[in-house]
């Protein structure tokens, strides 16, 4: 199945600076489901290009863009047709990250790659036809939020409006200044100001669709089903204390007089802890003793613990924290790392779980919703049809190479 979350964000990052991309996170429930961008389905058009030149060398944007007038329908997508202009300026950033990822290639691997490769051992498709197919899942999935959005009855704001021109004077300004200017930057990356300013707004107002659903901070977002997200993806909540075994500033392994006594401090830590009843005290004095002697890295990230899947920690802590009842606190655990006081947690909705790819917290309750709003956007791209006016095809990567 095609994954829509995916290429927006494969989208987002290859915008030659034209627009402001969706704040919001949504990865799927399973990573590396999110990692997929290559579709295993063939191109609608005719992409194909068996007459590629065995070398890579720099594709002729402006005689391709030249083929067609800028607004001339040459598809339809869920029921809105889809001019050059637009069909083109998506291939233009798909194709240019193609070429980039030849030259990175190239130049640090001495990798010789070239458009009729194909994508991997696993892939029969080509540079060139996932330069076209790509093209179509953008655009299909442009209009997947525009629909989502009209079935959901929501609309950008003023303040969306607002947003949407103070991107648009940010441009001009980063282009020169001057309309000549920004004109200029448009035709220089084949963009035409209705494809700017509509590919801004539908970010715009993919992030819309998420607020108004969600909430800004995914408060509108059921504690109780986020609950049972993390309870049906196996998610476990856990505290510990690290105290190393080796020299926190030279990570060299201290000599058994030093390990004895880190030994000793790990268990007078834990039978402090162990003799304290009540939860509330527990955990004050857990974050004390935390503050005051964790030597774990990301202890500044995650001072309220880790909320995890098997096989993302070392097996020591994961073994230990299944043994554990909540708010039971262990003896100390040796592993690779040094010595851990660990305490297994009750289920949080707003404990920080991960963060997202900008460095801002995520909670259970936010990669839920997030989880949420990436399947039912999803659907609805699912149903969207794609289908070329009658006559056109993709040119042919193979001609136009210089």
């Amino acid at each position: 199945m095609k994954k829509l979350v995916a290429i927006l964000i494969v989208l987002c990052m290859i915008f030659v600076g034209a627009v402001g991309c969706a704040n919001v996170d949504s990865s799927p429930a399973e990573p590396e489901e999110s990692q997929e961008v290559l579709p295993s389905e063939e191109p609608t058009g005719d992409a194909v290009d068996s007459d590629v030149p065995a070398s890579a060398g720099e594709l002729d944007f402006e005689a391709m863009y030249a083929l067609h007038e800028p607004d001339e329908i040459v598809l339809t997508v869920g029921g809105r047709e889809v001019t050059w202009a637009e069909y083109f300026y998506v291939f233009y950033t798909q194709a240019s990250q193609i070429q980039e990822y030849f030259n990175v290639m190239s130049m640090y691997y001495g990798a010789s790659l070239n458009w009729s490769d194909t994508m991997g051992e696993d892939s029969d498709v080509t540079y060139a036809q996932y330069a076209w197919q790509s093209t179509e899942q953008v655009i299909t999935q442009f209009q997947a939020i525009r629909v989502f959005a009209e079935e959901n009855n929501i609309e950008l704001t003023e303040d969306d409006l607002s947003g949407i021109a103070a991107d648009e004077e940010t441009l001009i300004a980063n282009a020169g200044g001057t309309e000549e200017d920004f004109e200029r930057y448009l035709a220089e990356n084949y963009l035409t100001r209705e494809v700017i300013n509509d590919i801004n707004s539908v970010n715009y107002l993919y992030q819309r669709c998420y607020k108004e659903l969600y909430g800004e901070n995914s408060e509108l977002f059921d504690e109780a089903a986020a609950l049972k997200y993390l309870e049906d993806n196996g998610y476990i909540s856990a505290n510990h204390i690290l105290i190393m075994t080796s020299d926190t500033s030279t990570g060299e392994a201290l000599d058994e007089a030093a390990l004895a006594e880190k030994e000793a401090q790990a268990k007078q830590i834990a039978e402090e802890l162990q003799a304290i009843e009540d939860h509330d005290e527990l955990l004050t004095r857990f974050a004390e003793l935390k503050e005051e002697y964790c030597e774990d890295t990301g202890k500044a990230s995650y001072p309220d613990g880790y909320v995890f899947t098997h096989g993302t920690m070392v097996s020591e802590f994961e073994d230990t924290c299944d043994s554990l009842e909540e708010y039971q606190v262990s003896d100390p655990v040796k592993s690779d790392y040094g010595y851990h006081v660990i305490i297994r947690l009750p289920a949080d909705a707003d404990r920080v779980m991960q963060y997202s790819s900008d460095g801002t917290p995520m909670s259970a309750r936010a990669v839920a919703a997030n989880a949420e709003f990436g399947q039912r956007m999803q659907t609805c791209y699912d149903s969207i049809e794609l289908s070329f006016e009658e006559g056109f095809n993709p040119p042919a990567v193979g001609d136009y190479i210089k």
